[in-house]
């Protein structure tokens, strides 16, 4: 009876779900996407960033990496909260849902070292008083914060992917929607490049090729709402 209980234990242990980002037992790692992770040293993340092998999910558990998608601990990224308020659309960007499942085009941004939450009211928590992000930290800070005012190269992109091929660069359909980043490894070296699409054509991630269709997460009609005026101080 006692070996049963402790293999119903085992059995319950392996299955819990880890939040994204959050350092979880009996791992002791942090998912921080689908399918990559860090270690954790006394619940701090560790870099470098370890991926799962391919066809495999990051899950926290002590399997780390597992093929049942419904273990992933990286959910709830650009997904309306269960009030239907607001979505996180990235470690500290967001959207208004307004009553409804789908974000809407209203957004807003966190103040520094603010990172958004669905579960907080508030919508943005403070990252050193313990507030997890919602959204998988490496998609947030290697795609949503990209552009070509920030300080994230196409060579450190590449270094932090470490995956050879061509990968999106922006989201706005305008300018750097027509844009990809290409990765390469050259003597045990990551390295990028930015290209730009010809004519009136898009990356899409989908393909790895250029066309004249516009990606769904694309969008020139994004509108700001103040800070101030969403109370995220």
């Amino acid at each position: 009876m006692l070996q049963l209980v402790l293999l119903l234990l085992g059995i319950g242990v392996l299955g819990c779900q880890a939040d994204c980002n959050v350092c979880a037992l009996p791992s002791s790692v942090a998912c921080v996407s689908d399918t990559q992770f860090k270690f954790c040293n006394n619940n701090v993340l560790v870099d470098p960033v370890n991926s799962c092998p391919s066809g495999t999910y990051c899950t926290g558990s002590a399997a780390i990496c597992q093929e049942d998608t419904s273990l992933k601990a990286c959910t709830g990224c650009v997904q309306c909260n269960d009030q239907k308020s607001f979505a996180c659309l990235g470690v500290r960007t967001f959207a208004l849902c307004l009553g409804t499942s789908v974000p809407s085009a209203i957004t807003g941004s966190c103040a520094p070292n603010y990172v958004c939450n669905k579960d907080n009211i508030n919508i943005c928590g403070s990252a050193s008083m313990g507030s997890q992000a919602t959204c998988p930290l490496v998609d947030d800070e290697l795609l949503t914060t990209l552009s070509p005012n920030a300080n994230v190269t196409a060579d450190v992109y590449c270094r932090y992917v470490q995956k050879a091929g061509r990968f999106p660069y922006g989201m706005n359909a305008t300018t750097t929607c027509r844009q990809y980043i290409y990765c390469f490894l050259s003597n045990s070296v990551w390295y990028g490049a930015l290209y730009t699409c010809p004519g009136s054509t898009y990356f899409q991630s989908s393909t790895q090729l250029c066309n004249t269709t516009i990606p769904a997460y694309c969008t020139s009609t994004v509108r700001s709402l103040s800070l101030k005026t969403l109370r995220l101080f």
